[in-house]
């Protein structure tokens, strides 16, 4: 050992490394300098640091064999040495250089948006069919449960636009954007497709597929099983299984449907007829499409909630849900459609039974997502609204109605700052929605901050004169100011209308001394009240709510405190709305009304800290 130690002073093998050393960290470094100024690609630094590793082996052999002091023949083993090290070098390079880069996919790669496909067809009657490619594309990704899939009502803002792929990827928090386009040539079509990465730009895929007609929903079932794979996300047996299913095997009443399908989501009482008529159509040609069958169900249940049409197109509705399940239980347009109905009934029971299957079958869902919350929040389940309104929004960004109802459950939490900063939200989008604008004001009122619910009133009537909602708010607002002859004049405008605002209008006519009237308008709402209670007391707190006003202004304070804690018990949870108005004002303060208030809030504030387990701004809650 002692003589090893000697050969390495005498041939200097420390001085020697440590030149080498030095010399590598200052190449090293000017690799990185020049790099930095011309972006040299990776590779070179790679092949440096190969060069760097075995040099280190070869000065070895080179200061062994020549270190010491006067000539040193070359030996054939110093030949083989260096022959062996140089080879290595070479096999290690093939190794690295030889074999797919690894990719590293952004944070948020999962997080997709589809952008509207271009109809690059001669004829503009294709786009339905373009813009339905894109939609059936977003619908199958959308089953993949390890995906989030940006709804289509989100995206198709995009259509033409001229902003890049970075600033839409930004505005709608998605990682990977896939854009493509469709062309129809005869019996033929043109599919093409590329998943972007929305960070750096760079491509993670592209294909085109030329298939007949007949061949369109395998095509469909491929671009989605094709990115699942390219972003590394888990596609599990039965996901797989409903993304290889095909809605019918006749490509004519497929077109039917598309053009149905568009026509609805136009959203006029006109377009909604002419939807209705396409998907007979598409029925009449494969009585078996059971996705037709859902979207006229959907058509028939907006015809009485959107166009106000009678209520027995609901049982129309539901007869078109269960059909649509009754060919494909797997369906979830089937069960989102019957939800609705059922919704629209009060049966929310049905409702979240049906809106929860058609989460479990499509878990990015985002309308059913956002109904499923309405529900929930309608219950009084404000903790499950709030965990599936942050969902929603989600992959529904910038969407008015989930920003109203994330306004509605800070109302109902008593968070005034943050129900304001939501609606406010909300009217940045649309600035005149009716929605938004009788929240906004129904929330400065509960504030007490009646110059504020005066303001948004004002803008409400100049916009929607006439509608029975604003006259219906405008007569509670005028009857907290005291101006009972003002209140009571909208209340004559509501109610002839709609009589749904009656018991509040008897308030008024008792402040005005017409007793008479009140009292009869108090009866015929306690019996109409009553005897829906016979029908859906299991379920409904708001007319248990109900109830317990007319009661209260009535005067009988025992019915008034029993209904009440019914309504609490069902879920009702506005606390606000009991001290601001005055119906209960003759039982307000009394130990029992304090009792319920006590047992209500202990409910909302129990809802808020689970809430808040979310991650919720509820933290910021004044």
């Amino acid at each position: 050992m002692k003589n090893f130690y000697q050969e390495i002073k005498e041939r200097k093998i420390r001085k020697w490394f440590a030149i080498y050393l030095s010399s590598c960290v200052t190449v090293i470094g000017l690799l990185n300098l020049f790099s930095l100024r011309y972006q040299f690609p990776p590779n070179i630094f790679d092949s440096l640091l190969i060069i760097i590793i075995f040099g280190f082996f070869s000065v070895a052999v080179l200061v062994w064999y020549h270190g010491k002091e006067g000539k040193q023949k070359i030996k054939k083993r110093e030949i083989v040495f260096h022959s062996i090290i140089f080879l290595s070098a070479v096999f290690t390079a093939y190794l690295l250089f030889a074999k797919d880069p690894v990719r590293i996919l952004p944070y948020n790669a999962k997080v997709v948006a589809v952008l509207p496909f271009l109809n690059m067809s001669d004829s503009k009657e294709d786009e339905y069919f373009s813009n339905g490619i894109t939609e059936d594309i977003l619908t199958n990704l959308s089953k993949i449960s390890d995906l989030k899939v940006i709804s289509r009502t989100s995206v198709m803002k995009y259509k033409n636009t001229n902003l890049s792929l970075k600033e839409i990827a930004n505005e709608l928090g998605a990682g990977t954007i896939l854009e493509g386009s469709v062309r129809i040539i005869g019996e033929k079509v043109r599919i093409t497709g590329q998943l972007i990465n929305a960070n750096n730009d760079e491509h993670l895929w592209a294909a085109t597929y030329d298939r007949k007609m007949d061949d369109i929903f395998k095509v469909q079932s491929e671009i989605a099983e094709r990115i699942a794979n390219e972003l590394e996300a888990q596609l599990v047996p039965k996901e797989k299984l409903l993304l290889e299913s095909e809605p019918t095997d006749n490509i004519e009443a497929y077109a039917f449907y598309l053009r149905g399908r568009e026509l609805a989501e136009r959203y006029t009482d006109e377009d909604n007829e002419r939807a209705i008529e396409y998907y007979k159509k598409a029925l009449k040609i494969d009585p078996d499409y059971a996705l037709a069958y859902a979207g006229l169900a959907s058509s028939y249940d907006q015809k009485v909630r959107r166009y106000l049409y009678p209520g027995e197109w609901q049982d129309s509705a539901v007869a078109m849900s269960k059909k649509s399940l009754e060919i494909n239980p797997n369906l979830a347009e089937g069960h989102s459609s019957l939800a609705k109905s059922y919704e629209a009934k009060g049966d929310f029971k049905l409702s979240k039974y049906h809106y929860e299957e058609a989460i479990r079958l499509n878990p990015n869902f985002s309308t059913a997502i956002h109904n499923l919350a309405v529900v929930h929040f309608d219950e009084g389940n404000l903790d499950e609204a709030y965990k599936l309104v942050k969902k929603s929004i989600l992959l529904k960004p910038n969407d008015i109605f989930s920003y109203v109802l994330m306004g509605g459950i800070y109302q109902k939490f008593e968070c005034n700052g943050l129900a304001v900063k939501w609606f406010e939200k909300a009217l940045t989008l649309d600035n005149e929605n009716l929605l938004t604008l009788l929240y906004i004001t129904e929330q400065f009122i509960l504030m007490k901050d009646l110059q504020s619910a005066e303001k948004y009133f004002n803008k409400l009537l100049s916009v929607y004169t006439g509608n029975f909602y604003v006259l219906f708010l405008g007569g509670k607002l005028e009857m907290l100011k005291g101006d009972y002859s003002k209140s009571k004049k909208y209340f004559e405008k509501s109610n002839s209308i709609n009589k749904d605002g009656e018991y509040e209008f008897a308030y008024v006519l008792k402040k005005i001394n017409r007793n008479n009237d009140a009292n009869k308008i108090l009866m015929n709402e306690m019996e109409l009240h009553l005897e829906q209670e016979k029908e859906v007391s299991e379920i409904s707190n708001l007319n248990a709510k109900n109830l317990a006003d007319i009661f209260g202004i009535i005067g009988d304070n025992e019915k008034s405190l029993y209904w009440l804690n019914i309504a609490v018990d069902r879920g009702w949870t506005g606390s606000g709305n009991n001290y601001v108005y005055p119906y209960l004002e003759s039982v307000r303060g009394s130990d029992r009304f304090n009792e319920i208030m006590k047992k209500m809030q202990f409910k909302v504030d129990s809802m808020k800290t689970i809430a808040i387990s979310f991650g919720s701004e509820l933290k910021e809650c004044n």
